[in-house]
This record gives structure tokens, C-alpha cells and sequence, in this order.
């Protein structure tokens, strides 16, 4: 009988023994993860594959905005052709919309902080919306 009570309390001192390690890890992760997601952050921002990929998505979103840009201009003239075409002025009215949708793309990503400083040096930090280039107008 003896031995069967000591068998429990070994168990039961085991069970307590794993619960504390457990809630001391637990408690470790907490108090230091603010620091590690820091700098697991860092390491995927400076990480090559983020760099590539962040650099060409803004020079595919640019020469996109551009091109949209371009394209409206045509919808435009197309629309001006014949003011009563249905299709004329939703091809206008989608293409801008497109396009501004792409421009916030471009703004956002422009402050996103995986991607913000991997833009090329010759691209805007901001899509100009009075740079004739890039407003979305024809």
C-alpha cells in the first residue's frame, strides 16, 4: 500500500514538474516575441526573394499605371466618337477605374514595410496624380 501511494505522488509530482516547464516556455515565447517577430520581420524584409519580388512588383505596377494611363486616353477618343456608345463609355469608365485601382496598389505598396525600400531610385515614392503621365485622365 505503501508503494502504491508513493507510485501516485511520484506521478502526480511528474505531472506537476511537466505543467510548470510547459508554462515557463509558454511564458518565455511571450515575454521575448516581441523582439523575435522584430527580427523575423527584418530577415524577411532583407531576404533575397523579398527583394527581387518587391522591386519587380513596382516596376510592373508602374509601367502598368502608365500603359492604363495610355489606354485611356484611346477610350477616351473612342468614346468621343460616338458619346452614345454603351460600350464606348464603359471601356472608359472600367479602364479608369483600372487604373486607380492600380495607382493605390502602387501607394500602398510604396508603404508597405516588406516592400518600401526596395523600389528603384528612378521610380516615385508616390503615384503624382498631377503628373500627366500617371492621373488616370486622358
Amino acid at each position: 500500500m505503501k508503494e502504491a501511494w508513493k507510485a501516485v505522488g511520484i506521478t502526480i509530482l511528474a505531472v506537476i514538474i511537466v505543467v510548470a516547464i510547459w508554462w515557463f516556455a509558454w511564458g518565455s515565447r511571450v515575454l521575448t516575441s516581441g523582439i523575435v517577430g522584430q527580427g523575423n520581420a527584418i530577415i524577411q524584409k532583407n531576404s533575397a526573394a523579398n527583394w527581387t519580388k518587391s522591386q519587380g512588383e513596382f516596376e510592373s505596377i508602374y509601367a502598368e499605371i502608365e500603359a492604363t494611363d495610355r489606354k485611356i486616353t484611346v477610350a477616351k477618343t473612342a468614346l468621343d466618337l460616338d458619346p452614345e456608345d454603351l460600350t464606348a463609355k464603359q471601356t472608359y469608365t472600367g479602364t479608369q477605374n483600372v487604373c486607380l485601382s492600380m495607382v493605390a496598389d502602387y501607394n500602398a505598396k510604396a508603404r508597405n514595410y516588406l516592400a518600401a525600400e526596395f523600389r528603384a531610385a528612378d521610380l516615385p515614392a508616390q503615384i503624382d496624380s498631377l503628373n500627366p503621365n500617371t492621373d488616370c485622365q486622358e
